[in-house]
């Protein structure tokens, strides 16, 4: 290593050491610097006694300031002084203006400022979609800022106290088997109960209401049967396997009669809000994490008994943190003997 590379290297580490030796220094420690300087103490004592160097203590030294003593031995700002290139106030404002006017995105600004001929004088160029961005953080508007001003509403969650009191219902199309005839779809439908998360799912070769009807049939007396719960409603989406969206018709439709017949209620969510029957949408989700996806199904016979021995494993043995880390069945026991009680 030549004698100037080692010179250069060692200007770095003092650089170095420099800087952190300024960015230690507190504002009450920059202050004892200069009343040991008058006290008649010398820069090469300061400096050892505060264990720094020399230059550090003749920088405060010399930024100290008698008329404004607090704040000429704080900490400058590290932005320029003066920015030459920055956009001007009335761009800024125009910018803005049509921010909040239409709601446009930056780039469908920077577009339509490009169309309308609008150079920043700053610059000599088009005001690019970045630069927007930039003014955009600013003065605070977009998306992220956006949010903040109009929070969503606040999701009220609850949960019935008596099994069977509401029941979820939907159906959901499945992936098709490797292997297997693609035209043949198959459909999940399933029945949660809102008060203990007891489900009765099943794999239907279509979502036509009478298939639907008859796999709701089925469930009120699995549950009758099984759990001893009766179920009182169910609620469904606005689906065609579920209702008819005309009035006059919905005394004819097939769903609408079975729970007649069992003298069921029929509740329906609200349109294009899929989070009203949010329980079952759960399931959805822990069926395509937990089975679905994690094995490779060779048939659409083994994808039948895998679900049935997940079913069952959901019933009596997995924990539901929506109940506090019980299982649908501890659940549906703790509620009989709280019912029990109450009696």
């Amino acid at each position: 290593m030549t004698k100037e590379k080692k010179k250069l290297r060692i200007n770095l580490v003092l650089q170095k050491e420099l800087r952190m030796n300024i960015l230690r220094f507190c504002p009450r420690s920059r202050k004892r610097m200069v009343e040991m300087r008058n006290e008649g103490k010398s820069v090469k004592e300061i400096a050892l006694e505060l264990n720094t160097s020399r230059q550090t203590v003749y920088l405060w030294l010399n930024r100290y300031d008698e008329k404004d003593k607090t704040n000429s031995l704080c900490d400058r700002k590290s932005i320029p002084k003066t920015r030459p290139r920055k956009t001007p106030k009335p761009l800024e404002r125009l910018v803005i203006k049509l921010r909040d006017k239409h709601h446009w995105s930056s780039l469908k600004i920077h577009l339509y400022l490009k169309k309308k001929n609008v150079i920043n004088p700053s610059t000599g160029k088009y005001l690019s979609e970045y630069a927007i961005r930039a003014i955009f953080e600013r003065y605070k508007r977009g998306y992220k800022f956006d949010k903040k001003k109009n929070p969503k509403p606040k999701i009220i969650r609850y949960e019935k106290q008596i099994p069977g009191e509401l029941v979820h219902i939907d159906v959901k199309k499945l992936q098709n088997v490797k292997g297997e005839d693609a035209k043949k779809k198959k459909y999940e439908a399933a029945i949660i109960d809102d008060c203990t998360r007891l489900s009765f799912a099943r794999i239907i070769p279509d979502k036509k209401a009478k298939t639907l009807s008859l796999f709701f049939k089925d469930a009120y007396f699995y549950f009758e049967k099984n759990f001893n719960i009766t179920i009182q409603s169910v609620m469904s989406d606005n689906g065609k396997e579920f209702t008819c969206h005309h009035e006059a018709s919905k005394k004819f439709h097939n769903f609408e009669l079975m729970c007649g017949m069992l003298k069921v209620k029929h509740i329906y969510t609200k349109i294009r809000c899929p989070q009203t029957n949010g329980k079952v949408e759960r399931f959805w989700k822990t069926t395509d994490i937990e089975l679905f996806k994690r094995i490779w199904f060779k048939s659409h016979e083994h994808r039948n008994r895998e679900f049935k021995k997940f079913l069952y494993d959901y019933n009596y043995f997995r924990m539901h943190m929506g109940i506090n880390g019980l299982t649908p069945i501890q659940k549906l026991k703790l509620c009989k003997a709280q019912l029990c009680k109450t009696a």
